[in-house]
């Protein structure tokens, strides 16, 4: 095995330099493509200049190169030079890093250029085709047409409504000359009187028929709101949005019937106050006196003036209603141009939203297979072709960082990991057991200790058996106790001998005799708790008794 390691070893070394100088290789590479592509775009360059520019690369690269003996340094210098020469490895593994990270982010801007094409052909198209609906919008609410219209059916109306007094003024004058009478001052007074009732009967009318039409109009514009919302939702298929519209629609109703009935009770008010008035005009005008010659002339001088200002007025009123008529001729044709850019338009639109459907039927592939931005997707939370430029430069940036940092470490970790692998294969080989054989060897014993030994088993049995009861019985109890005193005497193994033959073996262990003084007292010191077993008689001793010798 160690032979194996060290080959390993070995090998893995060499792996290490190959990484090192592809990646010079590379990096090499990489700078003189950047300085040819300058070469190529700067027209006053010559070959020196991309000589000269190429050259740091060159410089670069052989530094490179340098990691491998420096990861080898490091592996074995001492503990207090590996910071420095650690730093210095990492300086040179900047070199690797730099070269990496530019590359990755270069093809990264490649893929994003081409995201970035299809985002902004979308937006604008989109801007277009807002502007197109806005266009629109105005050319159909701003209606040249109906207001030319309006305008000649109002100015007709004036002047209509101008000749009207004029001739009713000179059909007075005339009906005046006819009855060949002088209006008297109750007749005069009745004839202004009329006249009142009149104009306000006319400018009540007027009311009624302005406020009906601006009530219709306003109806009608609600009712084409509604059918135009009702088709757009079944075009979309939209069922609620029709039910919905479709019952707005069913409620409104016709305003015409509302105002008419709101202005009825003032107009039967009035009409029947204008026909007692003109009654009573035309009863005092035939009791007014005959007409003179004087008055006579004033009335034909008066109606001439009248006939004047008639034709007059008349002539300027054609010359309104004629440019009027030419304004409307002038908005018809600006119609039917403004149906012209309206298709136009509306073809437009519908390009714009078919060219819009294909730069997104060609995005989606796009951004789904993007790495990036399916790795932004997971990290927000979105979809890939949801995720925002700020959102995939963040991603990008960590990413192409940590790979970059891989790769310019990549050979000097392989070379300390070759390094390793051959000390390993230096060292001599020691036998050892296989944690897994013993493993297995624990659980075979385990398992056969459980299959061979004897485990007691309780089986219940039916058996007599007889109990014995311990009852308490009163009994009397015999306290022995044995007393002890002091025996004077000269002869201290005379007395021993004695108490040797007279006391119980047990007893005879604890009495000591000793000799004190100085007229030789023995002095017997009893040391020590007696204790007997009460439950047996003492041999040689009488129950309740105390025993004493002395010789």
């Amino acid at each position: 095995m160690s032979q194996k390691l060290a080959s390993y070893g070995q090998w893995t070394y060499r792996g290490a330099w190959a990484l090192e100088i592809v990646a010079a290789i590379i990096g090499l590479t990489t700078g003189v493509a950047l300085s040819y592509r300058g070469f190529v775009a700067n027209e006053a360059a010559d070959s020196m200049d991309l000589v000269l520019a190429s050259a740091p690369f060159f410089m670069i690269a052989i530094a490179e190169l340098t990691k491998i003996p420096i990861a080898t340094l490091l592996f074995g210098a001492s503990w207090i030079w590996k910071p420095v020469i650690l730093a210095f490895l990492l300086v040179l593994a900047g070199i690797t890093f730099e070269t990496v990270l530019l590359g990755l982010e270069r093809a990264s801007t490649m893929r994003e250029v081409q995201y970035a094409n299809f985002a902004n052909q979308t937006k604008g198209l989109q801007q277009e085709l807002e502007n197109l609906k806005a266009a629109a919008e105005s050319l159909r609410n701003t209606d040249g047409e109906a207001k030319a219209r309006s305008d000649l059916e109002q100015l007709s109306g004036l002047a209509d409504t101008e000749r009207d007094k004029l001739r009713a003024r000179i059909t007075e004058v005339d009906e005046e000359l006819q009855a060949a009478t002088t209006l008297s001052p109750a007749a005069a007074r009745a004839k202004e009187f009329l006249e009142e009732k009149q104009a306000a009967l006319s400018a009540l009318v007027e009311r009624r028929d302005r406020e009906i039409k601006d009530a219709v109009e306003q109806f009608e514009r609600q009712r084409d709101s509604y059918v135009d919302r009702i088709k757009s939702a079944r075009e979309t298929g939209d069922l609620a949005s029709v039910q919905r519209n479709e019952d707005g629609l069913n409620k409104l109703t016709n305003p015409r019937l509302k105002k008419e009935a709101e202005f009825a009770p003032k107009l039967a008010e009035l009409e029947p106050a204008v026909a007692a008035a003109r009654a009573e005009y035309e009863r005092l005008r035939k009791d007014s006196p005959p007409m003179t010659v004087q008055e006579k002339q004033r009335l034909e001088a008066r109606r001439n003036d009248l006939e004047k200002l008639y034709d007059g007025t008349a002539a300027d009123w054609d010359r309104k209603l004629d440019e009027a008529r030419t304004a409307l001729a002038a908005a018809q044709e600006g119609a039917i141009r403004k149906s012209e850019t309206l298709a136009k338009n509306q073809q437009r639109q519908e390009a714009i939203a078919t060219e819009l459907n294909r730069l997104e039927t060609a995005r989606l592939p796009v951004a789904r297979n993007d790495q990036i931005r399916r790795l932004a997707a997971r990290w927000y939370g979105v979809k890939p072709e949801d995720v925002t430029e700020p959102q995939a430069g963040t991603v990008s940036t960590i990413w192409f960082a940590s790979l970059a940092f891989i790769a310019a470490l990549a050979g000097p970790i392989t070379a300390m990991v070759a390094l390793a692998l051959q000390r390993i294969g230096a060292q001599a080989e020691i036998p050892r057991e296989s944690k897994l054989s013993r493993l297995l060897r624990r659980m075979l014993l385990r398992w056969r200790w459980r299959r061979v030994r004897k485990v007691p088993v309780q089986v219940p049995v039916d058996r007599e058996v007889e109990r014995r009861v311990e009852v308490p019985i009163e009994v009397e109890k015999v306290v022995k106790e044995i007393l002890y005193v002091p025996v004077l005497t000269d002869d201290p193994e005379a007395l021993r001998r004695a108490l040797d033959r007279e006391l119980p073996p047990e007893v005879i262990d604890l009495v000591k005799v000793s000799a004190k003084g100085q007229h030789d007292r023995i002095e017997k010191a009893l040391e020590g708790e007696l204790q007997l077993d009460f439950d047996e008689p003492a041999t040689g001793a009488k129950r309740g008794s105390r025993r004493a010798r002395t010789t």
